[in-house]
């Protein structure tokens, strides 16, 4: 009895077809996401550029920052999507999410966590960039804070990245660059502050 190929060379010849077809849209939806990583890159950028000139608050422009970047990476991927797939609508992603919210939720909880973790550190400004930090025995100077992680510069020139989980349920003490003025009967002096904050 010979074996009959014809309906698996239909279905394969109409898989390549369909490839071929959706071809230029995909390249079109890879340079359009592209763009917009480029772009997310320049706001986040930009927004931070902006916080550095400002003395206070400067983890708000933070966040500020990596939020406008999410964004409009979000927006772009949806924007490729609908390129790929024109009869694709936000909703349809809203629903798939629905359907699988539980099983995300325990696939992403610790990036949900540092992440959650991140946006409260960075809104409550327990320490700044240039803040020297000491946690669980390491310490050094914030390089950067996202809103996954922390990054510190230990005094061997080690980059050591925190979750941010960590650093907000942990005791961290603070030393924060900006003197201080000590009163004294006979003038004041600047010293470093430090601080100990249970993030």
């Amino acid at each position: 009895m010979g074996i009959d190929l014809s309906n698996a060379w239909k279905s394969g010849s109409r898989i390549i077809d369909l490839g071929i077809s959706l071809l230029p849209n995909a390249i079109l939806a890879t340079v359009v996401f592209v763009a917009f990583l480029i772009l997310a890159s320049v706001a986040k950028s930009a927004i931070r550029r902006m916080s550095r000139r400002r003395e206070r608050r400067q983890n708000l422009g933070l966040l500020l920052g990596q939020l406008a970047q999410v964004g409009i990476i979000v927006l772009g991927f949806l924007i490729a999507v609908s390129v790929i797939a024109p009869s694709f609508h936000a909703s349809d992603l809203i629903k798939m999410l629905g359907i699988g919210s539980v099983a995300i939720g325990f696939a992403f909880q610790n990036i949900l966590q540092n992440f959650l973790a991140g946006i409260l550190i960075l809104i409550h400004e327990p320490y700044q960039i240039g803040d020297s930090i000491t946690i669980n025995g390491m310490e050094g100077v914030v390089e950067d804070i996202q809103t996954r992680a922390t990054v510190i510069t230990t005094a061997d020139g080690h980059r050591v990245i925190i979750p941010n989980a960590i650093l907000f349920t942990s005791p961290v003490v603070v030393k924060s660059v900006e003197p201080q003025l000590e009163p004294r009967t006979n003038g004041a002096v600047p010293v470093a502050a430090g601080r100990k904050t249970a993030a």
